[in-house]
């Protein structure tokens, strides 16, 4: 038995411990390369236009707005707006509202379709008989009716600022080369946040905006577009085989396959895109099971790909770690699972080596959070220090959830593409606020058990380690059932971001 739980571990730990030196390389080169990062993730000054016709279709590009929309009863009228009033001449962009929904947004939709459609904007409320490839068969059954060279993307959870158009196509260098794909724009978030939940979920998200998508960017690896808030070129959509609905992440999946064909893709941090963050840790859950599927889905039908490409070995291992970012999680399972039994079996040399490769990666995630805050709002504070704590603790707790996604993301294609209640959406004035909460509350995921099996087998195993004369290394057992325990409380007791 103990040579058996020897190798398991030591597979585990090496795993894990090759996460973590690819994210310390990458937090390295954050680091030793900060300022001109920024640089290169700022948008420049407005070029000179002097010497540029000031015909229409030469400064403005023609661009289709897609808003694919599902039961968004609450967000549907702002969004509709936001994309129609931007301030880009009439005549050079559309509005796509794609709606698949089956409730009163419908008719939400259409009073304010035919609203913006009296003031002469171009707009279409394009609706199907089914959802067939849910948003990915929305986006591309609306590109059949575009003949735009461009096509901006929003969840109808985001509000795109007026001048947003404007900014990425004509003011800025985001399509300055011909083999730029697409322009991703940061996502923010809605001012004030709610509480201390929705501030750890923030820093959650924030990681990948401030220093992993900045650093990717810098150092020209594989940009990824996030599914809103940006801009594609058709074309490249179109070289790329189109929005597929093989996978949950359709965004990371034609991401790739635009650039295993040569595309890139840019990234203006600057330019930011206020959306709401998940309403409640159960709308969280959903939402990183599907990204955790999404993602297994996309390494399974990639990942070979990606390692028999052309280029530099250390880029292909880059790429390779980022399309298996999610398989973190079942590595911190299997970690847990056979904790306990490698405290108590393995022979200590051969244990303290592997604690030693572990402790990579139990500090890899406080370093990115940190280094997070810095970039973001420039200083620690007492409270920035509890959100990372706290974000660590989610991070950790969603190991059952994502482990789940990413076994069902190797073994099956697809999926439906479940909405993700959002925490702003369900205010109005017209209707009791608990009313509004009911008609999109997420029901308990039945992984809620299997996280408290897990939490009650990290105490049983502190038990057995504590009475073994094992109690220092019984303190991870009982820190990972705080983690579960606290996403699994917050679960049971729903708190509105």
């Amino acid at each position: 038995m103990s040579p058996i739980i020897t190798v398991l571990y030591a597979i585990a730990a090496l795993t894990g411990a090759a996460f973590a030196a690819v994210e310390f390389r990458m937090l390295w080169r954050f680091v030793r390369n900060r300022q001109e990062i920024r640089t290169t993730v700022t948008s420049e000054s407005p070029p000179d236009r002097t010497e540029i016709q000031t015909d229409e279709s030469n400064l403005f590009p023609l661009v289709t707005i897609q808003l694919p929309l599902y039961n968004e009863r609450r967000a549907a009228a702002r969004i509709i707006r936001a994309a129609a009033l931007q301030d880009y001449p009439r005549s050079r962009f559309d509005v796509q509202v794609l709606d698949d929904s089956d409730d009163e947004t419908v008719n939400i939709v259409k009073d304010v379709v035919q609203a913006l459609r009296s003031q002469g904007i171009q707009i279409e409320h394009l609706r199907r008989d089914h959802r067939s490839g849910y948003k990915a068969g929305a986006l591309t059954e609306g590109l059949e009716k575009s003949e735009a060279e461009f096509v901006a993307v929003f969840d109808a959870d985001f509000v795109p600022d007026p001048t947003f158009l404007r900014t990425v196509l004509v003011d800025r260098t985001g399509f300055d080369h011909p083999d730029v794909a697409f322009v991703q724009t940061r996502w923010s978030w809605r001012e004030p946040l709610r509480g201390f939940f929705a501030a750890s979920l923030a820093l959650l998200l924030d990681r990948h905006f401030f220093v992993q998508k900045p650093t990717r960017a810098f150092f020209r690896n594989v940009a990824t577009f996030n599914g809103s808030g940006g801009v594609w070129r058709r074309k490249a959509i179109d070289d790329g085989g189109g929005w597929s609905a093989e996978t949950l992440t359709e965004d990371l999946d034609l991401s790739y396959r635009c650039a295993l064909r040569g595309w890139r893709g840019r990234y203006l941090r600057d330019v930011g895109v206020v959306n709401e963050l998940p309403a409640d840790m159960r709308s969280f859950k959903r939402q990183q099971q599907r990204w955790s599927k999404g993602n297994a889905q996309c390494f399974r039908l990639l990942m070979g790909k990606v390692l028999s490409a052309r280029g530099l070995l250390e880029d292909r291992i880059d790429e390779a770690f980022l399309l298996a970012g999610y398989a973190i999680h079942p590595i911190l399972m299997i970690n847990v699972v056979l904790w306990p039994w490698a405290v108590l079996l393995m022979n200590r040399p051969t244990f303290w080596v592997v604690q030693g490769i572990m402790g990579l990666v139990i500090v890899a995630a406080p370093v990115s959070f940190v280094l997070t805050v810095l970039e973001r709002d420039k200083r620690l504070s007492l409270r920035s220090i509890g959100h990372i704590v706290s974000s660590v603790c989610i991070g950790i707790g969603l190991m059952v959830n994502n482990t789940i996604g990413q076994i069902q993301g190797f073994f099956t294609s697809g999926g439906e593409f479940v909405r993700t209640p959002k925490g702003h959406e369900a205010i109005a004035e017209s209707e009791p606020v608990q009313e509004q909460l009911r008609a999109y509350q997420v029901p308990l995921h039945w992984s809620f058990f299997f996280e408290l099996i897990t939490i009650i087998y990290c105490l049983i195993g502190t038990a057995v380690l504590s009475t073994a004369g094992e109690s220092l290394w019984a303190i991870p057992l009982l820190f990972w059932a705080i983690c579960l325990g606290f996403v699994a409380q917050q679960q049971l007791t729903p708190t509105r971001v």
